[in-house]
């Protein structure tokens, strides 16, 4: 795949959706691609416990609610269609949000997301869609200048499936980059040419050319473990993040790891890290 020929915004009701959708528009037209917004937010739960009457005022509110969300994201999207002049769909999705961007991703390209707030709703919801969407996920930062012009990627590789699907996904964007960089974390000693000379290979064969580098991640004490079981995690993504600061990077690719614990779709602690100090756009594919 040479381009992105499908792409999605997810719209919600605050004010990152029009930095969410500015970034998909430039990026939709520097790909060629359709582009649709879909506005998916938490429905308004009116309430239980209430007389007939309440109920049927709070449900009036809970609907003007959704008039006035949908009609202030309609307002969103032709303000950066207009900017970009990119023809934009848009859709305004009931239910569940997750569910709602789960099923229109099974048939997309890529969906752009905006940075999720640590411990607010929004970080459920990039979660559980991580590993339910059937295509990659583009989260854009809350704050700073991004470029949609990619021209330095930053991989993040570590040879999971994950990571391997995140490489694939991000082909279209590789392919136009200036300059791509696989980064492995590890024993510095250990060398690159066993672990990563395949991974630049079949890059190759995709017109890539990628340069490697190691970075070794500090040992951590057993004290440190027990005290904070994230510490490992937390240090890599800061590694990560540092070293993308440091060669100038548009963007980072890795793969995002779920799983399920009680129930509850949860973020890995390097994926979560990354989403919370994230400075630039990342790529992740579950």
């Amino acid at each position: 795949m040479d381009n992105y020929r499908t792409m999605l915004a997810h719209v919600s009701d605050d004010a990152s959706a029009s930095r969410v959708l500015s970034y998909a528009s430039r990026l939709a037209l520097a790909h060629a691609s359709t582009l649709c917004a879909v506005r998916a937010v938490e429905p308004i739960n009116p309430g239980a416990y209430m007389s007939p009457e309440m109920g049927a005022l709070a449900a009036q509110l809970s609907l003007d609610a959704e008039r006035e969300g949908i009609a202030a994201a309609r307002d969103r999207v032709a303000t950066a269609a207009q900017a970009s002049g990119v023809v934009i769909e848009f859709q305004g999705a009931g239910g569940d949000p997750v569910d709602a961007m789960a099923a229109r991703s099974r048939a997309a390209d890529l969906v752009v997301v905006g940075q999720p707030a640590m411990g607010g709703p929004t970080l459920g919801f990039a979660s559980k869609l991580l590993v339910t969407a059937g295509c990659p996920l583009l989260f854009v930062p809350a704050a700073g200048s991004v470029d949609a012009d990619v021209k330095r990627v930053l991989v993040a590789w570590s040879g999971t499936r994950e990571s391997a699907r995140a490489l694939r996904d991000a082909l279209p964007l590789l392919k136009r980059a200036a300059a791509v960089e696989l980064l492995r974390f590890g024993n510095a000693e250990a060398g690159l040419d066993e672990p990563l000379e395949p991974v630049v290979s079949y890059l190759k064969s995709h017109g890539v050319s990628a340069t490697c580098s190691v970075l070794p991640v500090r040992a951590i004490s057993f004290s440190e473990r027990m005290l904070n079981p994230t510490v490992v995690d937390a240090s890599v993504a800061e590694l990560l993040l540092s070293h993308a600061a440091d060669s100038d990077a548009d963007m980072v690719v890795m793969g995002g790891y779920g799983h399920t614990r009680a129930f509850e779709l949860v973020l890995g602690g390097v994926s979560r890290t990354m989403l919370h100090s994230m400075t630039l756009p990342v790529l992740m594919s579950h």
